[in-house]
């Protein structure tokens, strides 16, 4: 049986617990969470993980804050669409691009700076880190390599250029052939899987997103070597100041599961739960579950526990 298929199912029914779990989970403070296929589905926070007309995520969100408890987004997403997306939602801080930016209070005066982990990067340099990276011609090199099965990912449809540490692609490659072409740049890079796609828009060359098997298409980013959303949440929570305990981080993808060692509860969703990189990431892990239903629907099930056992506090 493989090693995630043990993990235990978050509890949905807060008065059942034993009083040392109600315990643990009571001090939850702080969720960190992916979003796409996590906390929101189909590209909106009006709908659930079926995709019908639901304003659960938004009501569970109420719920939370006036429960004294923060949710900080961890994302993939460009500065400019999680900066939106959090604060049409009112969360109070955000991480984006694979933790490549760190806002810790949107709205405060230097409130967000680039974390580039074991890539040298001088800002006075005049380039993003982004900029750096495209600077080394890889990026063209593996879109000449796997021309017809890989092409770079468009935010929003506005163009993978408006990234600013990180490069993101989407398709399907050798990743150890990919990873070997990111080595021959001289800079510390990492190629990592953020999970499947669950749709495209616009123009694609991919044959798999024209036939609809986006089971078989990854959304890739090359990172700063050691930037992973591990390393980013372990990184934030030390300027925050928070109690690792009193943090929880929920995902679906194998790159979601480096956050499981910085934090004292990670949530693992339920539609993630076949992906083999995932499996193998929590195998050893003592602090995971696995949601109760997918992405919105399971997100929602936890906070509501997590919610009533503050309550009861």
């Amino acid at each position: 049986m493989p090693a995630a298929l043990s993990l235990p199912t978050f509890p949905t029914d807060a008065a059942s617990l034993p009083s040392d779990l109600a315990d643990s989970l009571g001090r939850i403070r702080h969720v960190i969470s992916d979003t796409d296929n996590t906390m929101i589905c189909h590209s909106t926070a009006l709908r659930d993980a079926a995709g019908r007309p639901s304003d659960e995520l938004p009501r569970t969100l109420v719920a939370m804050a006036s429960a004294g408890m923060d949710v900080i987004p961890c994302t993939g997403r460009n500065r400019a669409m999680i900066r939106e997306d959090a604060r049409i939602l009112g969360l109070p801080g955000w991480i984006g691009e694979m933790g490549g930016i760190l806002c810790l209070h949107e709205g405060q005066e230097g409130g967000w700076r680039y974390f580039t982990a074991d890539m040298p990067y001088d800002p006075s340099c005049g380039r993003t880190p982004h900029d750096v990276i495209m600077a080394t011609g890889v990026v063209g090199r593996l879109l000449d390599r796997w021309y017809d099965c890989l092409e770079t990912y468009n935010d929003n449809n506005i163009g993978y250029q408006y990234r600013e540490v990180t490069v993101a692609l989407r398709g399907a490659v050798m990743e150890d052939e990919a990873q070997r072409m990111l080595d021959e740049t001289g800079l510390p890079l990492y190629l990592a899987d953020n999970g499947f796609v669950s749709r495209v828009t616009g123009k694609t060359i991919l044959p798999a997103a024209q036939s609809g098997h986006l089971e078989d298409v990854h959304t890739y980013h090359i990172t700063p070597r050691g930037l992973d959303k591990g390393s980013a949440v372990r990184r934030y929570i030390e300027l925050m100041g928070w109690d690792p305990a009193e943090v929880m981080a929920c995902g679906d993808s194998p790159a979601d599961c480096a956050m499981a060692p910085h934090v004292g509860t990670f949530l693992l969703m339920r539609n993630g739960i076949d992906n083999p990189k995932a499996q193998a990431a929590l195998a050893t892990s003592g602090n995971a579950w696995v949601s109760s239903r997918d992405a919105t629907d399971g997100f929602c099930d936890a906070m509501h526990t997590l919610v009533e056992l503050r309550r009861r506090s």
